[in-house]
């Protein structure tokens, strides 16, 4: 444990706690379930509106920080440049804020948005279709990446100006926490991470691997067995395991490049040969139509008109999001040096929920057609074999689905890696005392958290506790969102007081080019920063 440098008063809370969760979920997963559930039902009942509000703040407080001076703020030094191309920099957080379910997602939610639509509409009506697509463009668009975003800022600022040497949450809570982030608190605030980081990310294994094999099953006219849903996982454990051992430049790197060249090649060839002029023409109306509501749409609980919409598909998702955020904020950070904050928030922001939109605009539509045509018995396929059967119909509309499919087996085994490597890299780098030169933990605890998330998604398909297990990550959005206001409220205190109005002066008054991000020298005695200050526009 010495020698991997391993934080033991993280490691082992989790793992027993972990222990402790799956064996109840193992030997009664119906009692395990319906006590999640109404845990959820409590929570989605008197916290709706904390949660519903949560993303609007953040616009708020990016806004602020985008516009304002300390937008300009280098996350390094002067001289410090991006280490990665925006490409391979876009790429690495795309495909692993998004994961393979964008995919499974894109093709499924505008069929179950028309037969259970918001707002109190009739099912299957052309105005329940009418918000298909706009809540699926909604839920995976700005608001979502702003919650990604949100951990991002604190945690770079703490990594690559203020110099903290290790790579947890509890870090950039040290403004606040003061030296009590080392202690208790600080324990809490990172083991309670990664639960909820486990919790979601074996979750989406729990998701995604069904749906491979379904493909496989219809490639090779095998059944889908347990076997097989292991031989997927397995496959995921070699991939991104072999993918952490290889480290982010060689591993990670490759394969979301790799991943976005397969994934667009998919996505132009059904932009082609599906229905383009109505997937074009209904992609804008549905971003008029969303961007019209946006506001309805975030702010809606269904106090007046009832109906289960919002917590069943909003909440859930903000809740998810939420989840994810810690892992996606830890990534995003550890791979920005160089950037500045404004870079970071405008990326994540914008750039992410365009590549979101064109999923939907492309499956999203082609699926909504399938379904408005009576190409195939949606609601029938549906009630037999359940949302995995409804995509794999879809697909099989397709021309030449015998070669997509194989394509599709690859996109999503190397979507979901790209995630679960992420994963196993920033689970280590929080349960590591510190990091090596190159900011990274040992080899041989990135393998570990490789093999602990393919263990616990076997768990979770052979109990048939997933719903559980998912609900479980739900619930942990609230704590998680207490961190996140932490790490903020730390952040501006500590960005005021290395970047505030006296220091706005010395620079003004130091003649320096206003078109360079700065960091000054010596301030006060309280710490050293680089050669040439960093200017912040005024």
């Amino acid at each position: 444990m010495k020698k991997l440098n391993i934080e033991t008063k993280v490691l082992w809370p989790v793992l027993v706690i972990l222990l402790l969760g799956l064996v109840p979920v193992g030997v009664n997963p119906s009692a395990a379930e319906e006590t999640v559930g109404n845990i959820l039902s409590f929570i989605t009942e008197n916290f709706g509106w904390i949660f519903v509000l949560f993303p609007f703040l953040i616009l708020i407080f990016f806004t602020w920080l985008v516009f304002g001076k300390f937008g300009q703020i280098k996350l390094g030094d002067p001289e410090d440049k991006p280490k990665f191309s925006n490409f391979s920099w876009f790429s690495m957080i795309f495909t692993t804020g998004i994961g393979a379910e964008i995919m499974y997602q894109s093709v499924i939610e505008p069929i179950t948005y028309t037969t259970g639509p918001p707002f109190g509409l009739e099912a299957g009506t052309l105005s329940a279709a009418e918000w298909a697509l706009p809540y699926g463009l909604f839920h995976w668009g700005i608001l979502a990446w702003a919650i990604y975003a949100l951990p991002s800022i604190p945690m770079a600022y703490a990594l690559y100006v203020k110099k903290i040497p290790y790579f947890r949450l509890s870090a950039a809570c040290k403004p606040i926490l003061g030296k009590h982030s080392d202690g208790l608190p600080g324990k809490i605030v990172d083991v309670a991470m990664m639960l909820g980081l486990i919790g979601v990310v074996g979750t989406s294994i729990g998701l995604v691997a069904p749906m491979i094999a379904e493909l496989l099953s219809e490639m090779f006219h095998i059944p889908v067995t347990l076997g097989l849903l292991a031989i997927v996982i397995a496959l995921w454990v070699i991939i991104f395991g072999g993918s952490v051992y290889l480290g982010l430049e060689r591993g990670i790197k490759r394969l979301s490049n790799f991943n976005i060249i397969i994934v667009a090649a998919i996505t132009a060839f059904v932009f082609l040969v599906g229905p383009t002029i109505f997937m074009l023409s209904n992609s804008v109306q549905a971003l008029g139509k969303m961007f019209n509501n946006f506001f309805e749409m975030g702010l809606s609980l269904g106090s007046i008109r009832g109906g289960s919409f919002p917590q069943d598909w909003t909440i859930f998702y903000w809740a998810w999001w939420i989840g994810y955020a810690s892992l996606i904020g830890l990534f995003t950070a550890r791979i920005s040096k160089g950037r500045t904050i404004k870079q970071v928030i405008i990326t994540q922001c914008l750039v992410g929920p365009v590549g979101c939109w064109l999923f939907f605009g492309v499956f999203g539509n082609y699926a909504l057609n399938v379904q408005l045509s009576n190409v195939i018995p949606v609601d029938t396929i549906m009630a037999d074999s359940g949302q995995t059967g409804v995509i794999m119909a879809v697909i099989n509309t397709l021309p030449l689905s015998t070669i997509i499919i194989p394509l599709l087996v690859i996109a999503y085994l190397i979507f979901s890696a790209t995630t679960f490597d992420t994963a196993s890299l920033i689970l280590s780098s929080v349960a590591s005392k510190k990091l090596d030169r190159m900011g990274q933990p040992p080899r041989i605890h990135r393998l570990f958290w490789a093999f602990i998330l393919g263990g616990v998604g076997i768990i979770i398909l052979a109990i048939g506790g997933l719903e559980a297990v998912q609900l479980s990550s739900v619930i942990v959005g609230v704590p998680m969102i207490l961190v996140f206001v932490l790490m903020t409220i730390s952040f501006i205190k500590s960005v005021k007081e290395d970047f505030g109005q006296e220091k706005a002066t010395l620079v003004k008054n130091s003649k320096l080019p206003t078109s360079e991000p700065y960091n000054d020298q010596e301030f006060k005695g309280k710490r050293k920063w680089s050669e040439k200050a960093s200017l912040m526009k005024k």
